[in-house]
């Protein structure tokens, strides 16, 4: 686990490196962030802890920049636009600063204030179990939890165990990269053999898109956002087609708490959910019960 950290760490400041990977706790960070004229942070469980470092300051900030984008102007300005860049190993930057319009749309961003830096991991197995409720019971699985408990992190190793395991052909909507966290072409995670990733594309128009040309027989997409998102899915169920996602809901009665998972309940499109709780057991049940 101290390999993924170090990994991520390289785009850092070297001071800031030296600091992370001598903690007691570096296997264990989630993120780092950076804020303009204030310390370092580091995610652990959910909880951010400051680091003795001196105050962030703009150089760091670009120096940061610089190395996840490789120095390219064209990977720099496409990271202003979409406020994340997947670097080396799957590990995500985003940024905030102030945003730039042409219309409707943002272009780009300036004065950039504070970055986060994800640390991305693979834990091979963690859904073996879940994999074997979904061999019982094949049908489409939502998975939800608070955040910071590894919903994709389940999901991910779900997408392979159900293409390596079972041999199902998967299409993979990584909308934000972090699924497969493809760089240069190539998937930063194992997603499996029988998987195909298409990354960066919204969801609703990257099921259409994979049905169209892929002929999946699954569909895995992270953090269900949208109606159109739910759209989508319904209208690929139409085709055969069975779908993993997720979505945030410490449990079931927040799920239906909320107006846009009550219409996705509503819709009848999930019968499997699965269920990870803050001490991060995982349980499966019936979307029925």
């Amino acid at each position: 686990m101290l390999q993924e950290i170090r990994q991520a760490c390289s785009i850092c400041p070297r001071e800031v490196q030296d600091i992370v990977l001598h903690l007691p706790y570096a296997s264990q960070i989630e993120e780092i962030r950076f804020r303009t004229g204030q310390a370092v942070y580091v995610t652990v469980n959910g909880q951010e802890k400051c680091l003795q470092t001196a105050f962030v300051r703009n150089e760091w900030l670009e120096q940061i920049v610089a190395k996840a984008t490789g120095h390219a102007v064209y990977s720099a300005h496409q990271m202003l636009k979409n406020g994340f860049v997947t670097v080396a190993g799957g590990h995500r930057l985003g940024i905030c600063g102030t945003s730039i319009y042409q219309g409707n749309e943002i272009v780009g961003l300036k004065d950039i204030s504070s970055v986060n830096l994800r640390v991305a991991r693979q834990i091979r197995g963690i859904a073996a179990k879940t994999a074997d409720d979904l061999w019982l019971h094949p049908q489409s699985t939502l998975i939800i939890g608070a955040p910071g408990v590894g919903k994709t992190t389940l999901l991910r190793d779900l997408i392979r165990q159900l293409s390596d395991r079972f041999c199902r052909r998967i299409g993979v909507a990584d909308e934000r990269m972090e699924l497969g966290a493809c760089f240069n072409g190539m998937a930063q995670f194992d997603l499996g053999t029988h998987t195909d990733i298409l990354s960066g594309v919204k969801k609703e128009t990257a099921v259409e898109f994979l049905i169209r040309t892929m002929s999946p027989e699954w569909i895995a997409l992270d953090e269900i956002t949208a109606s159109g998102d739910i759209e989508a899915m319904l209208r690929g169920s139409y085709c055969g087609v069975n779908f993993i996602a997720t979505a945030h809901a410490a449990c079931r009665e927040e799920l239906q708490q909320r107006s846009l998972y009550r219409e996705l309940i509503n819709c009848g499109i999930f019968n499997n959910l699965v269920i990870i709780r803050h001490d991060r057991t995982i349980t499966t049940e019936r979307m029925s019960l």
